[in-house]
């Protein structure tokens, strides 16, 4: 597991700060939708309080030695191919995370995370030197704590922590998979990829406040951070052809907002 301090300095100090998780876009796929794809990264460079971390499954990564491999699903056979097609589509939100880092303002990007479709086919090295190191990206791991800290004129406002992770295993509910990631994890944000299925749900837990000398409620947010990979394509007879109970995926991704002013955190597609 890997943990980041991930500080925000905030231009009003009633600024919300958004997070919109890019997760499982599978370039080389015939299914990504490279135009929503697009769409997004441009509002989250547009928008100067939002930002994202990949979640990972990045790029396809199936070739035919692989058991989910089907002719006509993979467009892109090379691997490094396939990232080199991530690299040129996300080259803009890559070279404004660059510079907002070297003239001091707040990263756009918080981090890579490794997918089953990276983990599985090649190694750690590989994703570090050829998706991370080369565009100053922090590699999260599979897993990842990242603290939030939010701060006006130099002062903490208000500070979450945030629980990622890829995923894996099968079924066509998050919410399993997210009940799952909050056993012995302590966070105020649980976010997961890999099912493709979107969802962000709300829920209220009782904690102690120190300086309120009582019983307060406090809100997290649950979210499967969705996918811009289609599960069928017209023509093609591809790996979920195969499978019983798909619900296809509804593409496109959540944000988690944070109200550091108010103390209030929300989730919302």
């Amino acid at each position: 597991m890997f943990g980041k301090l991930v500080t925000i300095n905030l231009d009003k100090k009633d600024d919300e700060v958004h997070l919109e998780p890019i997760s499982d876009p599978h370039f080389g796929h015939i299914g990504f939708k490279e135009d929503l794809y697009v769409e997004r990264m441009n509002a989250i460079m547009k928008d100067h309080n939002r930002f994202t971390v990949f979640m990972g499954d990045q790029v396809d990564f199936i070739n035919p030695l692989d058991k989910r491999w089907q002719a006509g699903s993979v467009t892109i056979l090379s691997k490094d191919d396939q990232r080199k097609y991530w690299q040129r589509i996300n080259q803009p939100i890559l070279d404004l995370n660059t510079q907002l880092i070297r003239d001091g303002y707040n990263e756009k990007i918080w981090g890579l995370l490794a997918g089953n479709h990276e983990y599985k086919v090649i190694d750690q090295s590989y994703i570090t030197n050829q998706f991370c190191d080369p565009n100053g990206l922090t590699y999260l791991g599979s897993k990842a704590m990242i603290g939030l800290d939010i701060r006006y004129k130099g002062k903490t406002l208000r500070r979450w922590k945030i629980f990622t992770q890829h995923g894996s295993g099968g079924g066509t509910n998050p919410l399993t998979a997210l009940e799952q990631m909050k056993v012995n994890h302590i966070a105020d944000v649980y976010l997961m990829g890999h099912l493709h299925n979107k969802l962000c749900k709300s829920e209220t837990v009782v904690d102690f406040n120190f300086a309120e000398k009582g019983v307060v409620y406090r809100d997290i947010v649950l979210g499967n951070t969705g996918t811009f990979c289609e599960t069928y394509t017209d023509g093609v007879d591809g790996y979920m052809d195969r499978k019983n109970k798909v619900v296809p995926a509804k593409l496109g991704t959540i944000t988690v907002s944070f109200d550091a002013y108010k103390g209030k955190i929300h989730g919302h597609e």
